[in-house]
């Protein structure tokens, strides 16, 4: 992946995505209309089910690209979605809490997808077993969970609120960190 800063270029995507979740969550928790780049109106989610909400949703947010990359990501956001679903909340009505919930979430398995696509193989392979590569690539998602985790609460406690600007940077340092500090596994 071309060391952290190839990993964390490459991965922009992801880090842009997590933007884009966090304004369109944001906008419906407000009952403002999404951003017109979206194409979606509130009245086209009127009377969907909150699978259909998320289905619409994933595909304005992260749309079919044919790639390995964009079909992570389609994944990502529709776990992260599913996930704050299956709490018992309405995707269209999420506190600032559970919408930082979905981007961290979103985020973290991006992360664990890329890190198992891009390098999981060489991960397996430097390790004197694949037993042990497999625990350094758990270890990797594992870290990627936590700090993005205590990211999210130092910039929450700083600043109040995240906008789609400061999530997608949030991103971008989280998956810097996470290819510098576990670089010796490839």
């Amino acid at each position: 992946m071309g060391g952290s800063s190839g990993a964390t270029a490459r991965m922009a995507g992801s880090a842009s995505s997590a933007g884009a979740i966090h304004e369109a969550l944001t906008a419906l928790a407000a009952d403002q209309p999404l951003p017109p780049q979206y194409g979606v109106s509130q009245a086209r989610l009127g009377g969907l089910t909150q699978a259909e909400i998320i289905d619409v949703l994933v595909d304005v947010l992260c749309p079919v690209d044919g790639t390995q990359d964009g079909e992570a990501s389609r994944d990502s956001a529709a776990r992260a979605l599913t996930d704050i679903v299956e709490q018992g909340n309405d995707v269209t009505d999420l506190d600032q809490d559970q919408i930082d919930q979905v981007v961290q979430t979103f985020l973290g398995n991006e992360v664990a997808h890329r890190i198992a696509l891009d390098v999981g193989m060489a991960v397996i392979d430097k390790a004197p077993t694949a037993k042990v590569g497999q625990q350094r690539l758990e270890e990797m998602q594992s870290y990627v969970k936590e700090e993005l985790a205590g990211r999210y609460a130092e910039r929450r406690a700083l600043s109040g609120t995240l906008d789609r600007q400061a999530a997608a940077q949030l991103g971008r340092d989280v998956i810097q960190d996470t290819f510098d500090v576990f670089e010796s596994y490839l």
